[in-house]
């Protein structure tokens, strides 16, 4: 793979064995951005996240998440990729990092072929994409990376070779990095004890540039924070409903005009019908007619027609009065 650039980004990860971090220092020691770790296996979560994220954002570097995994097989992944997410929404979701969530995958306790590793890697990775609707990328080391196929060749790469002469090796699945872990000891002020150093591909503004956010994309409030995954779907659901609704409002605005012209009609009708010959009210038309007058379809209901106390009994049948 490619050597280090003399102008190349730099940068650290962390986790809880790193204690309470200074994050101010770490900037000013030239630091420009931090992987923090977050969960590990189906239930671990590091302590420190949280105050690492608002620590390090505070300070103005940029950050990113990752997951430390353990799974032995596909559906554990995935069990392991949602830990992973829903640890992120704790502090507002994967939108609120700068970079992609990481898988960190490096270890092989079951002893797997690298077909299966390749599996088991994928299954993570399509569900946290799934789960954010954001591509992750992949952490491991320089002699575990030959496990993996052409099939995660698209996945961003941060790798680890601790070497001052020797780069990362090519392997099947990849010939460049984009992030190099390449010290395990490194001295940073405002941390103490060791801690891994990164390098990036790029300049710090090229960096920024690839994984920086536009100023309108910083939330300022809770209210300006970008939604997460789940928070969109129940958004387009909610849109949905409204159109719905607004739809049937419509059709019952149409249902009532239509039913206004129909007793439009109707009036119109039973004026002509009371003009013609008029006799008493009908035994079997005074249920019909004590409804037509409390609905005031009619002020006075003596004297009508035979057809004037029908068209009121049919009315009144239909549930129209």
């Amino acid at each position: 793979m490619q050597p280090k650039t003399p102008d190349g980004a730099q940068g650290i990860d962390v986790s809880h064995w790193q204690g309470s971090i200074d994050w101010n220092k770490v900037k000013v020691d030239g630091k420009h951005y931090a992987f923090i770790k977050a969960t590990e296996g189906t239930r671990n979560k590091d302590a420190k996240f949280i105050f690492n994220i608002k620590g390090a954002k505070a300070a103005g570097l940029l950050v990113g998440a990752y997951h430390f995994l353990n799974a032995t097989s596909t559906a554990v992944a995935r069990q392991e990729a949602n830990h992973f997410v829903q640890r992120l929404q704790e502090i507002g979701g994967a939108n609120v990092l700068d970079f992609p969530p990481v898988l960190d995958y490096e270890n092989n306790p079951g002893r797997l072929d690298k077909s299966t590793i390749s599996a088991i890697a994928r299954a993570f990775l399509e569900e946290v994409e799934r789960l954010t609707e954001i591509k992750p990328m992949i952490y491991t080391g320089n002699a575990f990376a030959a496990n993996f196929d052409t099939s995660l060749s698209s996945y961003s790469l941060w790798i680890a070779r601790y070497s001052t002469t020797r780069i990362p090796d090519d392997c099947t699945a990849w010939k460049l990095w984009d992030f190099w872990q390449y010290s395990d000891s490194g001295y940073v002020r405002g941390i103490g004890g060791n801690v891994d150093l990164n390098i990036y591909k790029g300049t710090l503004a090229q960096l920024i540039s690839t994984y920086g956010k536009k100023p309108e994309e910083k939330p300022t409030d809770k209210g300006d924070e970008p939604m997460t995954a789940e928070e969109k779907k129940a958004f387009q659901a909610l849109e949905a409903t409204v159109k719905a609704q607004a739809e049937r409002i419509a059709a019952l605005t149409d249902s009532r005009d239509l039913l206004k012209t129909s007793i439009n009609k109707v009036d119109t009708r039973i004026q002509r019908i009371e003009q013609t010959q008029k006799m008493d009210i009908p035994t079997w038309a005074k249920e019909a007619v004590s409804s037509a007058l409390a609905t005031g379809v009619i002020q006075d209901p003596e004297g009508g027609s035979y057809d004037f106390y029908r068209l009121l009994t049919v009315l009144h049948r239909k549930g129209l009065i």
